[in-house]
């Protein structure tokens, strides 16, 4: 079967495209090459969590990857046939978990695979996801389009030493399913998840506080905050601000930071949110990167309200055009953007034995 080949350089060129490229190969059960990764940036190459995401999908699939190694700008990933049910990984560092469960969740899913994932890492680090927003925003919008899993986070994992653990349970997918998310309901109001670990209860407090705050005069009525204090190796912070349902899924975090006062914590996960809301989006812009490339294998055309075409978008549409044929476009609507996806005629026969 001929090496699908994505250039890494792509866009803005980071580790999403490397996370695309390998979790369709895993889907379309592809082989491909990935040349120039991460080029763009300031230290060019593989990091932790992206060989981390490279190893378990292969041997979640029974495949092989060549090239895995630290900054290293090159690699080739080929998917087997092969099914292990149950993994566990170390990263060692504060490697993000939820960006490797960004790749790895979908993947297998929609491989038609069960397995269970242990994970060691960051839970909540800079430039990926919280695990509060995967774990709840994330983990409804999939199953919104046909994608289940379960996962709990047993420790928190902060910068440096990580030490988080992880543990999700991923379902064989039954079909991806298309999405009509172009007229969203009112939102009653959103919710707040206010976390620290290894640091006095009142940097949570003062996290919810501001993000509260700053809602409310915005007008968006605070439904419910929460604060806990968690186990971790290094301290840490993250909050979540939130809104979803049969209609929206809107969900934005930030994490705390040494030097960073927490009050501009919660602002900015706050202020984040309200410009989501007040677009008039059904996904927020991180799932919309997310979820809207998958919606090319759907059985039919999708319609998805977002607030504009972000990069990371884009390079994922691209990527997906490689391994299937379909189209998309975008039309500027009153601030916010409808995006719709048509999958190709030929997609279920590319698929095989996945669909």
């Amino acid at each position: 079967m001929d090496v699908v080949e994505v250039d890494g350089s792509l866009g803005e060129g980071g580790g999403q495209i490397l996370r695309t490229a390998a979790a369709f190969s895993t889907i379309f059960g592809r082989p491909v090459r990935v040349v120039r990764i991460r080029a763009g940036r300031g230290v060019p190459g593989l990091k932790r969590q992206h060989i981390s995401a490279l190893l378990v999908l292969a041997r979640a699939a029974g495949g092989k990857v060549e090239g895995a190694r630290e900054g290293s700008s090159e690699i080739s990933f080929y998917p087997g046939e092969n099914r292990t049910e149950s993994l566990t990984l170390d990263m060692g560092t504060a490697a993000s978990i939820t960006l490797v469960l960004q790749a790895v969740v979908p993947a297998v899913a929609l491989s038609r695979r069960r397995l269970r994932l242990e994970l060691v890492g960051g839970t909540d680090v800079p430039w990926s996801p919280t695990f509060d927003y995967f774990s709840s925003v994330v983990r409804g919008a999939y199953r919104q389009v046909g994608i289940e899993f379960d996962v709990s986070a047993e420790r928190r994992g902060y910068y440096p030493r990580g030490g988080g653990r992880v543990v999700a349970t991923i379902e064989p997918s039954k079909g991806l399913k298309p999405l009509e998310l172009v007229s969203r309901e009112d939102l009653p109001g959103a919710r707040v998840v206010s976390r620290c670990g290894s640091l006095p209860r009142r940097v949570a407090e003062r996290q919810l506080s501001a993000a509260s705050g700053l809602l409310e005069r915005a007008g968006i009525k605070v439904l419910a905050g929460e604060v806990s204090e968690m186990e971790s190796d290094s301290p840490g912070s993250s909050i979540l601000v939130q809104s979803t349902g049969p209609t929206a899924w809107l969900g934005c975090d930030a994490i705390g930071a040494r030097g960073k006062q927490s009050e501009h914590v919660g602002q900015e996960a706050a202020a984040r949110f309200i410009a989501e809301m007040n677009s008039g989006a059904c996904l927020d812009s991180n799932l919309s990167d997310m979820v809207i490339p998958l919606l090319s294998i759907a059985p039919s055309p999708s319609r998805v309200r977002i607030r504009e075409v972000t990069s990371h978008l884009r390079s994922g549409l691209e990527i997906a055009r490689q391994f299937t044929p379909y189209s998309w476009e975008a039309e500027r609507q009153e601030g916010s953007t409808i995006v719709r996806v048509t999958p190709g005629t030929r997609t279920r026969a590319l698929m095989g034995h996945n669909v």
